[in-house]
């Protein structure tokens, strides 16, 4: 007899991402059904004791799966059974245990008639809240989705909830004191305790929103010390709810704009510049365009050097991931070692001209060469008004300058915007000094291509 034996489940594997967004789901239908059933008693037959037992279902199994869950310790990947088993015991698996007793069933079948008391017992449910919230800290932190909807989603979440147990707990007690208190309550003075639920509901959910945003217009009103005192508390909250709301509303839509903001902020500091220092409007115009351009094209200003704090080996695989092909193609580095280009690639400097602009003038020394990112360069010659040809994404020029001390021999001028890293000669001797068999390789090639371009 052969037992099914369960793998280890990677935390940001594809299968637990969607695991994860089932346990939120459920968590917010039990978050948001459990108080109403509470607070209003209504019995619930059908689809509702299908979605009940299905959710149940699928928290007892999310134990059996947090058993098997592996998990990251400073940095190390832990999938050793015994190590996952202990540390869950340690941490979650009573919680998740009691919040998954099915006292509720029992309940249903040894007093059917106590919707009260069945709906208390689903209580327990609400104890896998902290686990929502642990999610979505999460998911804020994962690289393919956008951290600052992740946190609206968690906000809107979190005030409808707010909002929604305000409500549940203002019927409650209003019901509650028509039958066992004074014989008076708020939905005795406003003809609401033989209408329909959904009325009670939406009357309400109208005092917990007017009460919560402190408008309160006073159309339904306490009546009874206990509903005073829970209209205070509940003003009280409302306070602290609108002062939290507020801060992570603006928090949030500087967020969703902060790279524009960024911009904006630079942009306006050069036009002020530009503009006391009474610069040409047309030179103004130029230099404005050319923002906008790294604006449009690449979001940020600073994007290049953005990752500069990564650690060197990670910043070299990036580098590679980014630059490897185009350096590849240039013939002086073909049949190098990988190290090489490595160490190339991390001297490249970006470089983003605007059009019509001098890249390589004839006859002047060179001391670097280009690969083009992006954009149209054009090769000319200024003496005698020929055009040789033009260059796109993926070109190279100027790789002599790197050996001989020789002038240039055309002029090349940016047609378009374009996007350049840029290889110095002086970074590229520091970088041969460490490849000393490789030097002759270089020279030899530069040699053979200088001869041929100037037959």
């Amino acid at each position: 007899m052969t037992i099914l034996k369960i793998p280890i489940f990677r935390p940001n594997s594809k299968f637990m991402r969607l695991w994860e967004i089932l346990i939120v789901s459920i968590t917010v239908y039990n978050a948001f059904i459990v108080p109403f059933r509470i607070s209003f008693q209504e019995n619930f037959y059908g689809i509702w004791i299908l979605l009940d037992l299905i959710g149940d279902t699928i928290l007892i199994a999310d134990i059996l799966i947090r058993f098997h869950l592996g998990y990251f310790d400073y940095g190390e990947y832990i999938e050793d059974p015994k190590k996952i088993a202990q540390r869950y015991r340690y941490q979650l698996f009573r919680r998740h245990l009691i919040a998954s007793f099915p006292g509720d069933l029992i309940a249903r079948i040894l007093l059917p008639n106590s919707l009260f008391i069945i709906a208390l017992l689903r209580l327990y449910r609400l104890l896998r809240l902290p686990q929502f919230f642990q999610i979505f800290n999460m998911w804020e932190t994962n690289v393919n989705v956008n951290p600052t909807l992740i946190r609206m989603c968690k906000l809107i979440v979190f005030i409808a909830l707010i909002t929604h147990w305000v409500a549940c707990g203002w019927f409650l007690i209003g019901n509650s004191e028509s039958y066992f208190g004074s014989g008076n309550s708020w939905l005795i003075e406003n003809s609401l305790q033989s209408v329909g639920t959904t009325t009670q509901y939406i009357n309400s959910l109208y005092w917990a929103i007017t009460t919560l945003t402190t408008v309160g217009y006073g159309d339904i009103a306490p009546t009874t010390e206990i509903e005073i005192i829970f209209a205070v508390m509940v003003m009280f909250l409302g306070i602290s709810m609108y002062a939290y709301i507020i801060g992570n509303v603006s928090s949030l839509i500087s967020n969703l704009d902060a790279v524009q903001a960024r911009y904006r902020e630079k942009l306006d500091q050069i036009t002020t510049y530009m503009r006391e220092n009474k610069i040409p409007l047309t030179l103004q115009y130029k230099i404005r365009d050319y923002y906008q351009y790294r604006w449009i094209e690449n979001r940020d200003i600073r994007d290049y050097y953005i990752l500069d704090e990564l650690p060197f080996p990670l910043k070299t695989k990036l580098a590679l991931q980014l630059h490897k092909e185009v350096i590849e193609k240039v013939p002086i580095f073909q049949g190098s070692n990988p190290q090489f280009i490595e160490e190339i690639v991390m001297v490249l400097k970006p470089e983003i001209l605007p059009p019509n602009e001098y890249i390589i003038r004839e006859g002047n020394l060179g001391n670097e060469m280009y690969f083009i990112k992006r954009g149209l360069v054009q090769v000319f010659s200024e003496k005698t008004g020929s055009i040789y040809r033009n260059m796109v994404a993926g070109a190279f020029f100027g790789e002599i300058a790197l050996v001989y001390e020789k002038p240039r021999t055309a002029s090349i001028i940016t047609l378009t915007y374009c996007e350049l890293f840029v290889l110095y000669k002086d970074d590229f001797k520091k970088v041969l000094e460490h490849y000393p068999y490789f030097e002759s390789h270089v020279r030899k090639i530069a040699k053979e291509r200088y001869e041929a371009e100037n037959k």
